[in-house]
């Protein structure tokens, strides 16, 4: 060791020093040592063999061959005994996560019930509630099927009044009135109608043979009808003039001797004229009485002095 030449107190103190750290390296030593000796211990007892644990369960010292050969049959009925019980309880663990259904009791000793997931019960309504108000798609599918069938029912409804009969009387116009039949249906158009009595007249006015439908007019109660309309949609929309009700359509008396379900028309008879003789003589009587029909004119409210007036 290397020799120190400093004062008497500084010597003191290294000497001091030096003693500590031998002490201090004597016990690290020590604690070294005292692991080791517990790491041997371990290795020692994770070292055993399988031979030994069996001679630590099944007793020390010499044994015969029989009782080792009946210890070891005994240890594979205890463990074939382990394992079936362990079967038995994850058996039993199933059956109660799973509903069983199965009316075979046999299967059912032998374990081989057949196992059936019950399916969940759909929760419905209370029928003592009120649930009118909350959407229902049968409800729903009800109510669009009857109104279907009542749309059907009025179309078909409809269909039948308008393949009515009517006999309806006119009055060819050419200054003066020459009354005239024709048979239509109710569904029937205004040009339609002129058709039907374009065909009566042309075999008795000349007048009129190199006529079409649409040189002729029809005027009921001094008012010119459209050919586009329909006797059935005049009737629906109760059109008026200014005398009342354009058509009527009523059931023939019995003393007529008609054929039973024809109608005709109670009221006052329309005119056919040609469209070139009322450009003629509109400015005259009755032709400057005549006004085109307009359903949106109300002629409920309608008065003598409005007459005048005009």
């Amino acid at each position: 060791m290397a020799s120190y030449t400093g004062g008497a107190a500084e010597k003191a103190r290294v000497v001091k020093l030096q003693k500590q750290r031998e002490k201090g390296r004597a016990e690290m030593e020590k604690a070294i040592q005292k692991v080791k000796v517990a790491a041997r211990g371990s290795n020692i007892a994770f070292s055993k063999t399988t031979d030994e644990k069996v001679e630590e369960t099944t007793g020390v010292g010499l044994v015969t061959l029989e009782e080792l050969e009946g210890r070891e049959a005994q240890l594979k009925l205890d463990q074939e005994k382990s394992g079936a019980e362990k079967n038995t309880v994850k058996k039993k663990k199933k059956r109660k996560e799973m509903s069983t259904l199965s009316f075979n009791l046999e299967d059912e000793e032998n374990g081989d019930a057949p196992l059936v997931v019950s399916k969940k019960k759909k929760i419905g309504k209370n029928p003592a509630v009120n649930t009118s108000f909350l959407p229902d798609k049968d409800r729903e599918a009800e109510e669009l099927q009857e109104i279907e069938d009542l749309k059907q029912e009025w179309i078909e409804k409809q269909a039948q009044l308008k393949a009515q009969d009517v006999e309806l009387t006119f009055n060819y116009w050419d200054g003066s009135g020459h009354r005239h039949k024709v048979h239509i249906k109710k569904g029937y158009t205004i040009e339609q109608f002129l058709n039907l009595a374009l065909e009566e007249l042309v075999a008795i006015y000349p007048d009129v043979r190199c006529v079409s439908v649409d040189m002729l007019m029809f005027i009921k109660a001094d008012l010119i009808v459209p050919h586009y309309l329909t006797f059935y949609q005049m009737e629906q929309m109760k059109a008026r003039g200014e005398k009342g009700p354009l058509f009527r359509f009523v059931q023939h008396r019995e003393e007529e001797n008609k054929p039973p379900g024809l109608l005709k028309d109670d009221l006052q008879y329309g005119k056919v004229t040609l469209r070139s003789w009322y450009e003629r003589n509109k400015h005259m009587f009755p032709a400057n009485q005549w006004k085109t029909f307009d359903p949106e004119i109300n002629w409920e409210k309608y008065t003598l002095e409005q007459t005048f007036k005009r």
